[in-house]
């Protein structure tokens, strides 16, 4: 007598199922190693910016006197490259000639949009802003709920967004 050969229909069922929990399982692995990936990029290039604002501060007994996302003319594409809402929010040239003298290659954090995508309202990177008489370092982080500590003081200016979180840091205390 001979024996069919070859698998039943319920045996491949089980193989395909198998396969695509394991699928499942490896695309949501991969999507959060990217978005750590990227908030690691981010928090390395604002330590980075954090250190050279206070070598500028330590040199010139003050701040930089001008608002500016942190990174290079090329680091914000789109949405005019702003890295934040308002069109004042770009890479400020008169910033980055009074950083000039403390850096040779400008710390790029990652520019993943944080908010829900709306066209001339991003929030992504980093920047220095002046408010008052504070000195801020703002970050934005993707699919994150808190901000990591940077060994300064954080600020009301922080918050959550749509995708992740809005971190502010007070340079001077």
């Amino acid at each position: 007598m001979n024996k069919p050969r070859g698998f039943t229909i319920v045996e491949l069922l089980i193989v395909i199922v198998v396969i695509a929990i394991l699928a499942a399982i490896s695309v949501v692995a991969y999507n959060g190693i990217q978005a750590r990936a990227k908030n690691t990029k981010t928090i390395n290039a604002t330590t980075a910016w954090i250190k050279l604002l206070k070598l500028y501060n330590a040199e010139n007994n003050s701040w930089p006197t001008y608002n500016s996302c942190l990174g290079s003319s090329s680091t914000y594409q789109g949405d005019g490259g702003q890295c934040y809402t308002g069109a004042g929010w770009v890479v400020n040239s008169d910033f980055m000639n009074q950083m000039q003298p403390y850096v040779t290659n400008y710390p790029e954090p990652d520019a993943t949009e944080v908010t829900d995508g709306v066209t001339n309202a991003p929030r992504r990177g980093a920047m220095y802003r002046i408010s008052g008489s504070d000195n801020l370092i703002l970050m934005m982080l993707s699919d994150v709920s808190v901000c990591p500590d940077m060994g300064l003081p954080t600020t009301v200016h922080g918050g959550a967004e749509a995708k992740g979180m809005r971190c502010a840091y007070k340079l001077n205390s």
